[in-house]
């Protein structure tokens, strides 16, 4: 018994091991996030957990001072909104002093809880490219349906501030329409309301600002619903000398992010990430990009020019901006081309009509993007462009949530290219591997070449995109019966940023995008090359999804009809009154095992004859000790004359199975959970698709068990705690005495082994530890209510109508032999 015993704990000992490794290459530890000196770091309670600027600075500005500056008048025209459009739907145009176009910021849509937008959009004129996607979608009560899960603290707006060169406060860029930012109560009267494009904020609250860190870092320590000060210097309209501006906002939750620069990997002194959807030329005549470089040679860089800006009239569809960049026949020269190339680069934000504004399934998550090359020489050009996609989707609970990936023995990341194709259909490029196909590309020396299809031809797509546990953002070209479908000559994964700097550890959390290479094009002499695409940037809820073709961006794994299923029958109970989804999984529990109670009360009743036969095993054990062949005869008999089957309460352990995995693939996925409380106003469990997050214990225990990668995590969850001891207490109530050494060390094989499988399930959502105890307790109530099981050779069931006949009448013994009495005989 020692013997085995000791194989025992080394054998456990190696599983432990083993997973610990995988679990170390497939879920890595979280990216470190530099910190300045005296912030709180992520999960401490009294810090949010991101308190570092989501984005830095996006140009260098001019060292000028900052009172010259504010005096200046704002005359540039882009400032005044055309005619037509709602002042709440025109975005605020910030000018930069730059040598040419000045740097500019735009935002499409507003955050107003009366407006029928769904996303929120900045943009900047350098690259023409997307800088930020918020979602402000509302619900039924007015609150945010979606919001940053790991950012805690207070939100006043994305304002894109920049440094002022030198001098004390930073400069406000932007300010989205409907923020608390643009809300702002001035203090004095006759001063208008809300920060404007322009303001140096000199103070907020108790603190001098010195640059936009301090901003930023002051709002990291405040909470949503808290009201703070904001002193600003600002240029009155006559162009006077500038006058100090006191306002009072009050901060809200934050809307989640779904596409924001992945500013925190930037090393010190480094570039700033690039931006999402930038578009440059792959080639002109007989000028291309070289192998491995981003932009064709002694031509304008168009990812880091500044394009001329003009905001379109809004209409029905939703509000529009235009960028433009032309190429002058010198600069086509300097590549040893002849001509002028425009190109233009248009967003157009989808509205949402006022009927469906509560209806989480119309298609209104999504950009319009419309890209044109317009020949303006004489000569016919030969064009070919690329253009790359999003970046900086949400890291959110990287560590313990769990994607799959469609192919067996493949690994998906946190953020992952997915695509689909005519001839191939749909694919899938982990984080990981973009990740180690870089890394390997690098060591050799060679450009980062990663090909989501290998056809050297031109071929379709049908969508291509970034894919996050909960999001997607999808480009899907438009195609209609007068347009054919784009061709692409190559469709790349790429990774972003420094991502050479990254820890092997943390690969699946690598920011990655894609990069889109067309055929080439001829364009005659005053014609143009015109493509459409939609952009998709919304949850992967499934009837959302369907409305955009996109439904196989949500992987379920091997039962994906049973995890259908359970979620179709989880949404309806949540659907009722006065029911959340708590509670509906608690009915589903309900649903599920009453479904198989003829296989549960079966199973159970196996159990119990086992405990009844246990004192007879003993016996045999006993008395054939030396003779295992007579002993599992005599065992055999002994089942045989009782009518029980050893192997009898399998099946429901097989049934249990697949509804098991469906059910944890339905919970993972499910972005409706994804910030739905078990118990309505109370802060813990307030996540049903992640752990409850008890307490953040991370400071106090070696990495080892509470890092992002430890075996436990960094919060204490009580549920799986629960769930664990209410499976032991099943297996001590439901499991016979042991008969000898070898049954008794398998019930202890099985106890640790219950013990392991609660370290390997702590992190696994609440919702599915809520399903766990309220099964427990549903076979717990259902053993004991259950009838003591006797021998049939010495107690014989008594039949059912004498159990009724007993019940009426009390003085009748059902256990007593009832013979019919005989008719007297006729004489």
């Amino acid at each position: 018994m020692e013997k085995r015993f000791a194989l025992f704990l080394i054998l456990s000992a190696l599983i432990l091991f083993t997973h610990l490794t995988v679990q170390n290459y497939l879920h890595p530890p979280q990216p470190p996030v530099e910190l300045a000196e005296g912030d709180a770091g992520p999960g401490k309670p009294d810090a949010k957990p991101d308190a570092k600027p989501d984005v830095q600075p996006q140009a260098e500005p001019a060292k000028t001072d900052p009172d010259e500056d504010a005096a200046k008048p704002a005359k540039d025209a882009a400032d005044a909104p055309p005619a037509g459009v709602a002042a709440e739907d025109q975005p605020e145009i910030a000018a930069t002093p730059t040598t040419e176009v000045p740097q500019q910021w735009v935002t499409l849509g507003s955050m107003a809880p009366d407006r029928p937008y769904r996303l929120m959009v900045t943009l900047q004129n350098r690259g023409a490219a997307v800088e930020r996607i918020e979602m402000v979608q509302r619900t039924a009560s007015g609150q945010l349906r979606f919001l940053d899960l790991e950012q805690e603290s207070g939100y006043l707006g994305y304002l894109a501030l920049s440094n002022t060169g030198g001098r004390r406060g930073c400069r406000v860029n932007v300010v989205g329409p409907g923020t608390p930012a643009a809300g702002a109560a001035a203090r004095a009267p006759g001063v208008p309301d809300g920060l404007r494009v322009g303001d140096i904020i000199r103070r907020i609250g108790n603190l001098q600002v010195r640059d936009a860190i301090d901003v930023e870092h002051y709002l990291g320590e405040t909470k949503p619903g808290q009201t703070v000060e904001i002193t600003v210097q600002r240029a009155d309209d006559n162009g006077e000398r500038p006058q100090e501006v006191i306002l009072i906002a009050t901060l809200v939750a934050p809307p989640l992010s779904i596409v924001r620069p992945d500013e925190h990997r930037v090393p010190e002194g480094a570039k700033p990430n690039p931006l999402s959807f930038l578009w440059t030329l792959e080639s002109v005549g007989d000028a291309s990009v070289l192998r491995g470089e981003e932009e064709i040679k002694d031509l304008i860089s168009l990812r880091n020019s500044n394009w001329e800006i003009e905001m379109l009239p809004d209409d029905p569809a939703g509000p529009a901006v235009e960028f433009r960049l032309v190429l002058t026949p010198a600069q086509l020269r300097a590549i040893g081309e002849e001509g002028s190339l425009e190109l233009v680069k248009r967003y157009r934000l989808a509205k949402t009509p006022p009927a469906d504004l509560t209806n989480s399934a119309f298609p209104s998550y999504h950009l319009e993007l419309e890209l044109e090359i317009h020949n303006r020489g004489g000569n016919a050009q030969q064009v070919a462009y690329r253009l790359d996609g999003a970046n900086g989707l949400p890291l959110e609970g990287w560590w313990y949530v769990t994607k799959i990936h469609p192919k067996m023995f493949a690994a998906a990341g946190t953020r992952d290219v997915l695509w689909n194709t005519p001839p191939t259909g749909h694919g899938l490029l982990g984080a990981t591997k973009i990740y180690a196909d870089a890394v390997e590309a690098d060591d050799k020396g060679q450009p980062v070449l990663i090909p989501l299809f290998a056809d050297p031809n031109p071929q379709p797509l049908d969508y291509v995109g970034v894919d996050a546990q909960y999001f997607s953002v999808m480009l899907k070209p438009q195609v209609d019966e007068s347009t054919p479908p784009p061709l692409f000559r190559q469709a790349l994964a790429i990774p972003v940023g420094d991502y050479a700097g990254i820890d092997k550890s943390v690969s699946k959390t690598t920011n990655v995008s894609f990069r889109l290479i067309s055929q080439t094009h001829d364009i005659p002499p005053g014609e143009a090359l015109v493509q459409r695409y939609t952009v998709f940037a919304g949850p992967k809820q499934p009837a959302l999804l369907a409305a955009y073709d996109l439904e196989r961006c949500i992987e379920y794994g091997w039962f994906r009809t049973i995890a259908k299923f359970l979620a179709w029958i989880l949404h309806a109970f949540e659907s009722l009154p006065g029911v959340n989804f708590g509670l509906a999984i608690i009915l589903l529990t309900v649903v599920v095992r009453s479904a198989m109670i003829p296989l549960s009360r079966k199973a159970a009743r196996n159990a119990q004859m086992m405990q009844e036969l246990a004192p007879e095993m003993k016996r045999i054990a006993e008395k054939y000790k030396d003779d295992m062949q007579k002993r599992a005869a005599a065992q055999s008999e002994l089942f045989k004359k009782n009518n029980y089957r050893p192997l009898g309460g399998c099946l429901l352990m097989f049934i249990q199975l697949p509804i098991f995995i469906g059910l944890y693939r339905a919970l993972s996925v499910d972005v409706e959970l994804r910030q739905a409380p078990l118990i309505p106003g109370l802060q813990w469990a307030s996540n049903l698709a992640g752990p409850d997050m008890l307490w953040y214990w991370k400071p106090y225990l070696p990495t080892f068990l509470a890092g992002e990668n430890g075996w436990l995590g960094p919060y204490l969850n009580i549920l799986p705690i629960v769930t664990i001891v209410l499976f032991l207490w099943q297996q001590k109530m439901f499991m016979p005495p042991a008969t000898d050494d070898q049954s008794r060390m398998q019930q202890s094989m099985m106890k640790y082994m219950m013990i392991f499988m609660g370290f390997l399930f702590f992190r696994v959502p609440s919702g599915l530890c809520v399903y766990f105890i309220a099964s427990s307790l549903w076979s717990v109530a259902e053993r004991k209510m259950l009838p003591p099981v006797g021998k049939p050779a010495e107690k014989p069931a008594t039949p059912l109508w004498q159990r009724l006949a007993a019940k009426f009448n009390p003085n009748l013994d059902p256990n007593k032999p009832r013979t019919r009495r005989k008719p007297p005989r006729k004489r």
